[in-house]
């Protein structure tokens, strides 16, 4: 039997995969603007792709307030309560938010047309100001919390728990996605968190996975 790590948790990867989502959520409004209208395969590819990174932040979100937040509020008594509580209502404002582009994402991908593209676009641009003012408060306030009240096997806990519900076939291009702007530390966190085999092979494949992905996404540019 693994002997348990009960030191206190590190959630510096966290920011790494904030980074993700940093991202990818400001590239896309250009991204979705730039389809020709009537341009249907075009139209498939990037709307498959706003899918993708909605349906990430959804289990993202999912893990956190299903593994996390939880047991953070039980131990930190009124202070971490109240700060589980704000996480909590932030998530369900972008999760507002997030089922809007949904549907405008649907409704592009079946018309190809210029209103529902940039119906689409409007949507992910008003998800910004709500998804920055989250994450920030995540990081100023949860996430001391978390390496306050949980210990590092919980923390991986949380994450791997997360990595279990991302449909296979996706796995390795999140990871290229999660290392590509990673530092050091960061990926040591990530290696120390995860089954060993499965960073082994993820951290090699994941970036050629990546690379493949914004080739058919961005062009070879």
């Amino acid at each position: 039997m693994a002997k348990q790590n009960t030191r206190p948790a590190d959630s510096g990867d966290m920011y790494a995969v904030h980074t993700v989502f940093r991202g990818e959520f400001a590239a896309m409004p250009a991204l979705v603007r730039g389809v020709a209208a009537q341009d249907r395969a075009r139209t498939r590819i990037v709307s498959d792709h706003v899918a993708f990174i909605i349906d990430m932040l959804h289990l993202h979100h999912h893990s956190e307030d299903e593994h996390c937040w939880p047991k953070v509020a039980e131990r930190g008594a009124e202070e971490a309560g109240a700060v589980a509580d704000l996480m909590r209502s932030q998530h369900q404002v972008i999760d507002t938010a997030l089922q809007a582009a949904e549907r405008h994402n649907a409704a592009w991908r079946e018309s190809a047309s210029a209103l529902d593209r940039d119906a689409l676009a409007d949507a992910i641009d008003a998800l910004s100001a709500p998804l920055d003012e989250h994450l920030q408060a995540e990081e100023k306030n949860m996430l001391p919390l978390i390496d306050r009240f949980l210990t590092a096997d919980e923390w991986a806990d949380v994450g791997n728990k997360a990595l279990a519900d991302i449909p296979w076939s996706k796995v390795p291009v999140v990871f290229g996605m999660v290392l590509r702007d990673a530092t050091d530390a960061q990926r040591a966190l990530f290696k120390e968190n995860m089954p060993t085999p499965v960073f082994a092979v993820m951290s090699k494949v994941g970036p050629v996975a990546y690379r493949r992905y914004r080739r058919k996404l961005y062009g070879a540019g």
